[in-house]
């Protein structure tokens, strides 16, 4: 992260509170000149692990689209529930 962000001038760092990580506020300085990023490997959502390229959907694996499916749905359902007990209370 270090590295992806060395040119820019950050703010503030905060953890994530809800899931590992961290959230990031973060300025591109005046003499702002880009940084070549092709060595970097990035954690993909479609393909399931890190990468340096950009993946299309269609890449994705038909047991993955179903696992997110799944974990989709039920995560709409959560928020439903959570959402009617809030009006509840």
């Amino acid at each position: 992260m270090k590295r992806i962000f060395a040119n820019f001038k950050v703010e503030i760092v905060k953890r994530d509170w809800e899931a590992p990580g961290v959230f990031l506020k973060a300025r591109k300085q005046f003499n702002y000149k880009p940084m070549d990023l092709s060595s970097i490997k990035l954690y993909s959502m479609i393909l399931g692990r890190e990468t340096s390229l950009i993946p299309n959907i269609t890449d994705m694996s038909l047991l993955r689209k179903v696992k997110l499916t799944i974990l989709s749905r039920i995560l709409n359902a959560v928020y439903s529930v959570r959402k009617r007990m809030i009006k509840i209370v």
